[in-house]
């Protein structure tokens, strides 16, 4: 990725959720300014997601509960196919976090946000609580999404690296050799929701936008939607993150940001040409 001096990006293989999942950590298999702190930009959904996947273990029944998308909703939103659309849509919680993964849907994302607030959960407590119990201490949360969202719900900045240990962290526990001796602090059910969100996420502008296939033939892989994001990559950059199973059953994680001042990235093609190349070379590193 040398024509792109500016791309910050992780690629790391499975390992213990523990680890500190810089550029230095064991299980890295390459990193470019992985450090650097950037605007969340497209990865703020999956916090979102993770945390409210992880109240609802607490909470028998809270992704089950209906929640509306309101024409207020509608209006607010910067991102995602509802904002197009008339009336109300009523669906469960699980259903919208869904779309907010897999469409970056922005009516969804304050839909959820009222929901909270009107069940008296302090969402923005709750998911800083999370990343310091993951030890994502790279990741600053500074608010919520209010009267607008790009389908984020989080307001913060991250590194690519934490982004890296996030995705490690939510898939340890599928590989007993890699698991950590206290209990992990995402339990199987939370991962394996979360996993069932991204893998069904078809992304023309990310990391995954140049996997081999097409359809049910494409590679499987786990990512994050943002298509729409690069319209606003000039102020916020863009981020994406991707795993793959290598050959041996184990994942191989990517977490990526293009700045917005990347020399020669001008459109959302670009942003797709530049990611999508990271995340095929990710692809052939899973292969050998």
């Amino acid at each position: 990725m040398s024509a792109y001096p500016e791309l910050r990006f992780a690629v790391g293989a499975a390992g213990s959720a523990g680890e500190t999942g810089s550029a230095g950590s064991t299980g890295v298999v390459t990193a470019s300014h992985a450090d650097e702190p950037h605007d969340l930009a497209g990865t703020g959904k999956l916090l979102l997601g993770l945390t409210l996947a992880h109240l609802g273990e607490g909470d028998e029944g809270l992704l089950e509960r209906p929640i509306t998308v309101t024409a207020e909703h509608r209006a607010g939103a910067r991102t995602g196919t509802l904002r197009l659309m008339t009336g109300e849509l009523t669906l469960s919680v699980d259903d919208a976090v869904n779309l907010v993964l897999s469409t970056g849907d922005g009516a969804c994302v304050l839909a959820l946000l009222d929901f909270a607030a009107a069940e008296g959960v302090d969402l923005l407590a709750e998911a800083q609580s999370l990343i310091a119990s993951l030890g994502l201490h790279a990741v600053q949360l500074s608010g919520l999404e209010r009267d607008e969202s790009w389908g984020e719900g989080l307001i913060g900045t991250t590194t690519p690296a934490a982004t890296l240990h996030l995705l490690r962290a939510l898939g340890t526990a599928d590989h007993p050799e890699g698991r950590p001796a206290e209990p992990p602090v995402v339990s199987s059910e939370t991962r394996h929701r979360v996993h069932a969100w991204m893998g069904k996420v078809f992304e023309p502008a990310g990391l995954a936008s140049a996997l081999p296939g097409f359809g049910p033939k494409r590679v499987p892989h786990q990512t994050l939607s943002g298509w729409e994001l690069t319209a606003a990559g000039a102020q916020r950059g863009y981020s994406s993150a991707l795993s793959l199973p290598n050959q041996g059953g184990e994942w191989v994680h990517v977490a990526a940001h293009l700045p917005p001042s990347s020399a020669g990235v001008l459109s959302p093609r670009d942003v797709s040409a530049v990611l999508g190349t990271l995340g095929l070379t990710a692809y052939h590193w899973t292969r050998d």
